[in-house]
């Protein structure tokens, strides 16, 4: 029995964030998602939260518009920030309980070839039993399982499975195995 682990740095899409030319590019809004995300979790905002909230949306563009250019807004319920038209915007949500909303990285494709190439490996190894990182959904893995590894040749794993990851940028692991 062949065991193999790999990492497949998301098959389809990846965080924007991640895919700078080096890590200092994006490294800021990784620690604006992680640290935003950490403040809308308090069951009471302060005025100095509420000021670094508006700080840290102010440094990655969600000032006017809920989608920046590597950080998403995402409201559920209630209402976190007032942009008015002339003025400051400002935080009108007084802690976790008055709405449902978190930040999300912006996701982007990832190059064909470099897809391509994750399934060339997983069929060279031709692991019984393949562990992988950074997949995006349990969807995503079945269906680069049944799609890109038959079109480079590879043999597909009868059992796909996802376990939610606890990083907090949905980094998931995944397991496929054989018969």
């Amino acid at each position: 029995m062949r065991l193999a682990t790999f990492n497949v740095e998301n098959m389809f899409d990846r965080a924007k964030a991640l895919n700078g030319a080096d890590w200092a590019e994006g490294k800021p809004a990784l620690e604006a998602h992680k640290e935003l995300n950490a403040l809308f979790e308090k069951a009471t905002y302060s005025v100095a939260d509420q000021k670094r909230m508006l700080k840290l949306m102010g440094e990655n563009g969600l000032l006017k518009t809920d989608d920046g250019p590597l950080l998403l807004l995402r409201k559920i319920r209630g209402q976190l920030v007032k942009r008015p038209r002339v003025g400051d915007p400002e935080i009108v949500a007084t802690g976790r309980k008055s709405w449902i909303g978190w930040i999300e990285l912006k996701t982007e494709p990832v190059n064909e070839v470099a897809t391509m190439n994750t399934a060339r490996v997983l069929h060279t190894v031709g692991a019984d039993v393949q562990a992988v990182i950074e997949a995006e959904d349990r969807t995503t893995l079945r269906l680069f399982n049944q799609q890109v590894l038959k079109e480079v040749g590879g043999t597909v794993f009868d059992h796909v499975m996802l376990v939610d990851g606890n990083d907090e940028r949905g980094i998931d692991v995944g397991l496929l195995t054989r018969r």
